[in-house]
């Protein structure tokens, strides 16, 4: 295995057991004294809104000055937020914290991505990718629970030193970045910047913001772009909701063993709905219905059945997010294109738990439950090409 791709693969699983440890004991990091549904989605938010604020621009930046540095900013970032997470209890420190990992994300996945389309072995390194990158996830929340009575940051820790082990691994690559073009531009690894921007190659290396506007603007309203960005936002926004506020309302029936047990589950079953939805001959449309649905009846479930709960939430998030790229790629299959449909995703994450956890000091966690259930099966009327 090459470097880079060790760079990769360490770093994507580290990147998402870091995130995921948070999970299982979100009201234990928020304190006794800020418990509540609100300290905690936010806690749980500020990663994805980390994310969602930089995809694209750091998307557009390592068009600019290559993937390897933008991948290596974004694992930089990760390590040093783990480090703040690990050793400080201020609820400050950990939001910003967490809000600090989420830039790290945002700017590691469209570069990783990149580069990894670029070997000749793409297809067989990007599914190697995306088993470690769900295999994180599993492994975050599990191993969050399972050693939740040894100490309430130990699954953090070790993802800490994990994305410590991809950071050094890092400095000893970076040896190869000084070895760059006239333009300052790497060598390998970099995505030509006239695809996106359409400009010639000597017109490339000036940055007209008013260009890239432009284009993202006309990606969001061609076809039914808008459509699938709106789907992602409702669909990841409501799963978001559930699993933020899962500890609280599941404090008097779940330990955290079970719970990191539970919420697991959902990764696992993302990983099988993955490769079967891939393989499957099902128009797009027809898979994202599917996902849809899995994942509203599981959110049902979620009050009275837990493990079956995560588990059809994660087949469904895992199927509908196959169908739904493979939607943008046929309509638009530009990095702009995939950039701002992430930021879908990552804006449901972000905003929707925050949004929802207002409604449940007033309504109760099964009345928000069963309410986000309803608006995805609602979404299911929208008419897709």
């Amino acid at each position: 295995m090459n470097s880079k791709k060790l760079i990769l693969y360490s770093s994507v699983f580290a990147i998402q057991g870091l995130s995921n440890a948070a999970i299982p004991v979100l009201p234990e990091l928020a304190g006794k004294e800020n418990a509540g549904p609100a300290v905690s989605s936010l806690l749980y938010s500020g990663y994805f809104i980390g994310a969602l604020l930089t995809l694209l621009p750091f998307g557009i930046l390592a068009d600019r000055i290559g993937n390897l540095k933008v991948a290596g900013l974004g694992i930089t970032l990760t390590f040093i937020s783990g480090l703040f997470i690990s050793y400080y209890d201020n609820l400050w420190v950990l939001g910003i914290s967490r809000f600090v990992e989420g830039l790290g994300c945002g700017a590691f996945f469209p570069a990783a991505y990149s580069m990894l389309a670029e070997l000749k072995d793409s297809q067989r390194s990007l599914g190697e990718f995306n088993f470690l990158l769900n295999a994180g996830l599993a492994l975050g929340v599990f191993l969050s629970g399972m050693l939740a009575e040894i100490g309430i940051k130990a699954a953090i820790s070790i993802f800490t030193l994990l994305a410590g082990f991809s950071f050094t691994t890092l400095l000893w690559e970076a040896r190869g970045l000084i070895s760059t073009d006239n333009s300052g531009r790497e060598k390998t690894g970099t995505l030509n910047i006239k695809e996106v921007s359409g400009e010639k190659p000597e017109a490339s290396m000036i940055f007209k913001p008013g260009r890239y506007l432009e284009k993202i603007g006309e990606t969001f309203f061609e076809n039914d772009f808008w459509k699938l960005w709106g789907i992602s936002v409702v669909l990841y926004g409501a799963t978001g909701l559930l699993t933020s506020n899962y500890p609280d309302y599941s404090a008097g029936f779940l330990t955290k063993p079970e719970l990191g047990l539970v919420i697991s589950a959902s990764y696992l079953a993302a990983m099988l709905s993955s490769l079967a939805a891939g393989r499957s001959r099902a128009q797009n449309k027809n898979i994202v219905r599917a996902g849809i649905s899995l994942t509203a009846a599981g959110i049902l479930f979620s009050l009275k059945a837990p493990l079956l709960a995560f588990f059809l939430i994660g087949a469904g998030g895992g199927a509908a997010v196959i169908g739904l790229v493979s939607a943008v790629s046929r309509i638009n299959p530009s990095g702009i294109a995939m950039g701002l449909f992430n930021t879908g995703i990552y804006t449901g994450l972000g905003l929707i738990p925050i949004f929802g956890s207002l409604f449940i000091e007033h309504l109760g966690y099964e009345t928000v439950f069963f309410g986000s259930a309803l608006v995805l099966l609602t979404i299911l009327c929208i008419k897709l090409e």
